[in-house]
């Protein structure tokens, strides 16, 4: 017995057409046309108006929450911590440079003692339990690099 072809049993579905095979509208812009315009933030005049109110690919722009007007301005504790992070980088910095004379990075630990005793003094005056424990956080790890440098740890 020969099969000269398969025939299908049951209904059958009209045919669809290929993935890709749709042509766009003559006028109207590619797909890459359509990318570029949203990854620069421009819009075609027909999108403008429509699009006020969504970001260039679609997404929606939650307002702003309001804000307290004492929120604005960060607590002295806060202010004193991101110093002394600051000061912990100028030091790792200094540290990791083999250029930098001792005597240099000594006037830096100085420093660290010092402003990580004024920050310990002061977390009795900050009301937020995560800047208190981050300034806490800084000033043991200022504090006890300070003790392993005046101990000789690096030398």
């Amino acid at each position: 017995m020969k099969l000269n072809s398969i025939q299908p049993v049951g209904p059958t579905a009209p045919a669809s057409p290929a993935i890709g095979s749709d042509k766009p509208k003559e006028g109207a812009p590619s797909f890459d046309q359509m990318l570029n315009r949203a990854t620069q933030g421009q819009a075609s005049p027909a999108e403008t108006a429509s699009a006020q109110a969504a970001a260039p690919l679609g997404e929606i722009r939650a307002p702003m929450p309001p804000i307290a007007a004492g929120a604005l301005s960060p607590s002295p504790t806060a202010e004193r911590t991101v110093a002394l992070l600051n000061l912990i980088e100028d030091y790792a910095q200094k540290m990791e440079n083999a250029d930098v004379p001792l005597k240099e990075i000594e006037s830096l630990v100085g420093e660290l003692g010092t402003l990580a005793t004024e920050l310990t003094a002061s977390l009795g005056d900050e009301p937020d339990p995560h800047i208190r424990e981050l300034a806490e956080q800084s000033a043991a790890l200022a504090g006890i690099e300070a003790v392993k440098f005046r101990r000789g740890d690096y030398i």
